[in-house]
């Protein structure tokens, strides 16, 4: 019998990633492909469905080859992907229009009249999770006023590692964590018919389909994509994961009480339960974890690395070039020069709302924006680096307060992770112990572990996560600076709850100003 080994398909915002695993959870194979990103009016973020595929099947071609495998030593095909967002697909599984996606802001009015008319706070007692922007009911709504022609062309709608299903299995349906980003009754995992007529949503009940357990197979690779991938025909392809339950999985977070934050495209703070937390009310989001009989509680702010990307392109180019010249790391050179800046950046204070969506935790406001405090002429540009650094540490701190559940650790991942200067700063401001593995592409990782557990390879997932996760660091809090932090920490808050009307001005002054909103 050949031996057997895992695929894992990692579809992100900005990237999509094949990686092939052996059982033990190592690294075969890895290939990416960079997604490219369409703002046609300020705030929107859209993408194209056919360009995503096709980065889909180069990835998995390439990771065949680099591997030197057969297509039959591929026993699963596992994906995960960002969640969120809006992908149509016509009644020939075609796509409508291109995807919008989870960090698009055009539907901000539609949050803010249904926080207002209080409907956002009854639909998080039946769902769990409050409505931002890049919410599917929320862009949806905002569809159905300005582009009514393309739901009434749509016959499904999809999640992103559905529509990377669909192409490989030509069978639609999405899992129980994607769906709990839908209209959903968390507690029972089904769709909510009061949810979708409280939302004014019954007329598009229909195009969201059928929910198919994350661990079980929902199709095959079918014979035209065995051609335009490589993969074996008749390939299981498991149901599948939003990315921020794949991730988790990756990490080994399966068990009450574990936490982790993913610091990535965006700060995903989350601990696993066994039983269901609305607390605190209207505020973050319950996901349905892989394993049926456990529950995620997140707090997951809109911005995390971004932060750090936007900085770093508006005032480190010349950084940037040396570091090319001479082939050297980029963000070693620029957190020498962090260090040398004292906790607390001397008093500058940076808040990491960047995302043009605003923020959707600890809270939600659309018009949320980013924004440093206390600069003055002694301050250089270093000092505002770190303040981004720790203004993002200080989100997190901020998103694990207003879960409800007491914490020692946090297991971290994304590119944050990959940051000794960072998680030393997370974990003095959280003080919690952060955790880091050895591989990186844990959602990857979690979605081929999660095939592995679905066609019996591994029995159950306590064994695979035994056999697959493997912690390479450990950063601990000191406890002189995390006191230091928590006085900057009252700050960071009270200064975003005084301007928190000041936000909504701002949109008006712009629109009177430029004609338009941003």
């Amino acid at each position: 019998m050949w031996e057997k080994f895992l695929l894992g398909i990692d579809a992100g915002t900005s990237v999509v990633k094949t990686v092939i695993f052996d059982l033990e959870g190592q690294e075969l194979s890895f290939s990416s492909r960079r997604l490219s990103m369409e703002t046609a009016k300020p705030g929107w973020a859209e993408q194209d469905m056919n360009e995503v595929w096709q980065a889909v099947k180069e990835t998995i071609q390439e990771s065949l080859k680099k591997s030197g495998l057969m297509a039959s030593n591929i026993a699963v095909v596992g994906i995960s992907g960002q969640g969120d967002g809006c992908r149509l697909v016509d009644k020939y599984l075609k796509p409508v229009r291109k995807a919008i996606l989870w960090l698009d802001g055009r539907a901000g009015e539609v949050v803010i009249h249904w926080e207002k008319e209080g409907t956002d706070l009854a639909g998080f007692r039946i769902s769990g999770s409050a409505t931002f922007s890049g919410a599917p009911a929320a862009i949806i709504k905002w569809l159905e006023k300005n582009e009514p022609h393309s739901l009434k062309k749509a016959k499904h709608f999809l999640f992103a590692k559905d529509w990377i299903k669909l192409k490989l299995s030509g069978k639609v349906s999405t899992d129980p964590s994607d769906a709990s980003r839908a209209p959903i009754n968390i507690k029972d995992r089904v769709y909510s018919d009061e949810l979708f007529k409280l939302f004014g949503l019954s007329a598009y009940r229909d195009l969201f389909p059928r929910i198919i357990p994350s661990l079980e197979v929902a199709g095959e690779v079918t014979s035209e994509a065995s051609e335009e991938t490589g993969l074996k025909e008749g390939t299981p392809i498991i149901s599948g994961m939003i990315d921020v339950v794949a991730t988790p999985v990756g990490l080994g977070a399966i068990y009450d009480g574990q936490a982790f934050s993913i610091v990535g495209t965006t700060c995903f703070n989350a601990v696993i339960t066994d039983h269901l937390i609305l607390e605190p009310l209207g505020v973050g989001m319950t996901l349905v974890h892989a394993l049926p009989d456990k529950f995620i509680r997140s707090m997951p702010s809109m911005a995390g690395t971004p932060n750090l990307d936007w900085f770093i392109k508006e005032f480190c180019s010349s950084e940037v070039g040396l570091a090319k010249k001479r082939k050297g790391n980029l963000y070693q050179v620029l957190e020498e020069k962090v260090k040398e800046v004292p906790l607390g950046s001397e008093g500058v204070l940076y808040h990491p709302y960047i995302n043009p969506g605003g923020e959707r935790a600890p809270f939600v406001k659309p018009s949320a924006r980013a924004q440093f405090f206390g600069i003055s002429l002694r301050h250089t540009r270093w000092h505002l680096l770190r303040s981004v650094y720790e203004g993002v540490a200080l989100s997190m701190l901020d998103c694990f307060k207003h879960i409800p559940v007491q914490i020692s650790e946090v297991a971290l991942t994304g590119g944050g992770a990959k940051s000794s200067l960072w998680c030393q700063i997370f974990a003095d401001v959280t003080g919690k112990t952060i955790k880091t593995l050895r591989s990186t592409e844990l959602g990857a990782l979690g979605a081929a572990v999660g095939g592995g557990v679905g066609i019996g390879i591994y029995p159950h997932m306590e064994d695979a996560v035994k056999r697959v996760v493997k912690f390479e660091k450990e950063y601990y809090p000191h406890p002189e600076n995390h006191q230091k932090y928590q006085q900057f920490y009252q700050l960071y808050q009270n200064l975003y709850q005084q301007v928190w009307d000041d936000w909504d001005v701002r949109l008006k002054v712009i629109d009177v100003a430029l004609g338009r909103s941003f």
